[in-house]
């Protein structure tokens, strides 16, 4: 795994097999923490559209739109709200670029 070796590590057991073990983030409790091998094998039992950018998202409603920068139709997977602007997946991209 490559890691920055600047970035701090915290101490936490594992959920899985109950080792002591190292992550990169402070565990807060409320979420199970697992080691490198642990963590492999839950993440080859996800469900493909558990994580996030593991796979497929789940079905959305789309949302008609026009787009306030081309004035191109669009879909967007949240409703409009009346005097914001919505973009097309271009106009947004070049907007962050």
């Amino acid at each position: 795994m490559n890691q920055d070796p600047n970035r701090p590590m915290f101490d936490a057991t594992c959920s899985g097999c109950g080792q002591a073990t190292q992550v990169p983030f402070q565990p807060s409790g409320d979420r199970p923490v697992f080691c490198n091998e642990c963590f492999k094998k839950e993440r080859a039992n996800r469900p493909a559209s558990a994580g996030r950018g593991n796979g497929p998202r789940m079905d959305r409603q789309m949302f008609d739109a026009t787009c306030a920068a081309c004035g191109q139709a669009t879909q967007v997977p949240f409703r409009p709200t009346e005097g914001r602007p919505v973009y097309c997946l271009n106009c947004f991209k070049k907007d962050r670029a």
